[in-house]
């Protein structure tokens, strides 16, 4: 099985170039890229130029900003049997198609499989409170949630030349919804019938946004992506448990940072809390 990735890429040469150089290193090499380039100048043309002799790139030039838009782009392209997402700052490791590709062939009820992000260093969860547990199990509305971030699904290719994404949601859309719109794809997976399964053996990696960001940057961080995160709750038909869990938890983790002293801490879980109200009501309107 061949797999077709497509990364969307802006205003990044170092991260493309680590994550190409995981790409080189994998066991399993029949896969091809398709970029999706959204920078207004060439810079990627000599790192694609130089990978080109070691897997096939496919470089497609966008100029409208937007990952959404971008992916939805790179969906026309696709000559593989599997497909997949991965940030042009995230780092496959080395055994991870092939692992894929196994588990996809022989489980072919599921038309899809989700692995666990790690931090690029550590084999610790990148995303605090997502990203994967140690429990392998198929996926529901609920557990989608958490383990949804686009760049660890791995998709059959009917599914992904079914199902868009929405280009009103994720970075660079030009409106508030600057998040969610992973979770929201595999929602959208998940109404129309497909079926896929968190594995919690398979992983890929990503870099911790604890890590990258200062307090100002994770505060906007937060909010804008609380703003996503409550969009996306209030535009699907979801099991209320999971929206009052989802609207709460903001609120919980602020009070709880609080009686440690960590204010910090609880100044994100805020910001976070009161962009997924807000994000939330406006997603109900609509």
């Amino acid at each position: 099985m061949r797999f077709s990735l497509i990364v969307a890429t802006l205003n990044r040469v170092q991260e493309t170039e680590r994550l190409f150089r995981s790409l080189a290193a994998q066991s399993y090499k029949n896969f091809e890229v398709i970029i999706v380039d959204q920078n207004p100048d060439n810079r990627l043309e000599s790192l694609v130029s130089s990978y080109q002799q070691t897997f096939p790139i496919l470089h497609l030039k966008q100029a409208q900003k937007g990952l959404s838009r971008a992916r939805n782009k790179g969906r026309f392209h696709i000559k593989g049997d599997l497909v997949a997402f991965p940030d042009d700052d995230s780092v496959y490791p080395p055994e991870v198609l092939g692992n894929v590709a196994d588990f996809l062939k022989t489980n072919s009820t599921w038309d899809g499989v989700i692995a666990r992000i790690y931090d690029l260093d550590t084999d610790q969860n990148a995303f605090e409170f997502c990203g994967g547990d140690d429990e392998s199990q198929a996926v529901d509305y609920t557990k989608a949630y958490t383990v949804g971030i686009t760049h660890a699904m791995f998709f059959r290719a009917p599914v992904v030349q079914q199902i868009a994404f929405d280009e009103s949601m994720g970075p660079g859309a030009g409106t508030p919804w600057g998040a969610a719109e992973d979770a929201d794809y595999l929602f959208k997976c998940l109404d129309a019938g497909y079926q896929f399964y968190y594995n919690s053996q398979l992983y890929v990696r990503h870099p911790s946004p604890s890590k990258k960001h200062n307090f100002w940057e994770r505060i906007q961080r937060e909010y804008s992506y609380g703003l996503g995160n409550g969009h996306l709750l209030g535009k699907h038909d979801l099991p209320s448990s999971l929206i009052q869990s989802a609207l709460s938890s903001g609120y919980q983790h602020t009070l709880l940072e609080i009686t440690k002293g960590n204010f910090r801490r609880a100044a994100y879980f805020l910001m976070w809390g009161l962009g997924s109200s807000m994000g939330y009501r406006a997603g109900r309107k609509k």
